[in-house]
């Protein structure tokens, strides 16, 4: 006597289907927003010289060590990874609204290391000089240019 074993496999395709035509997430200092007012220098570039520190500046990341130290908890408190979350890449046939909800969680983390002070971990500016007692907020334009986007 011999069994057949039938795999239903439909949602699995779908599944491969839509990470096949998986966009790309982008969150930081997006073109739209480079330029700053009353400065010489871009906030891609004020920005780069916070996030690795120069001569005279500390390093005060804060793209690269907020998102790798806070992101994958954030999406895993949102129910990211759950089986809704899968369920509902499957029936849309796309993760493109998946993944915008992930560049929105990783640019939440993104601003809210501006508003912890890099989560406790930059070293603070010298407050004696500034109007806003804050570390890299004086003019708030490095902290608004910071957007994200799903392409």
């Amino acid at each position: 006597m011999s069994e057949e074993i039938v795999l239903e496999d439909r949602r699995l395709k779908q599944l491969i289907k839509a990470f096949d035509e998986a966009p790309t997430i982008k969150v930081g200092i997006l073109g739209g927003k480079n330029a700053r007012v009353g400065d010489f220098q871009t906030n891609a570039e004020i920005g780069a010289l916070h996030e690795f520190g120069g001569a005279k500046m500390p390093k005060r990341s804060f793209l690269r060590v907020p998102l790798t130290e806070h992101l994958n908890k954030r999406l895993e408190q949102a129910g990211m990874f759950d089986q809704a979350a899968l369920d509902r890449v499957i029936k849309d046939g796309s993760i493109f609204a998946w993944m915008k909800k992930i560049s929105v969680a990783a640019l939440d983390v993104v601003l809210e290391a501006f508003a912890t002070g890099g989560y406790g971990k930059w070293k603070a500016s010298d407050m004696r000089r500034k109007k806003v007692q804050q570390t890299l907020v004086e003019t708030q334009q490095l902290r608004n240019s910071i957007t994200e986007e799903v392409v």
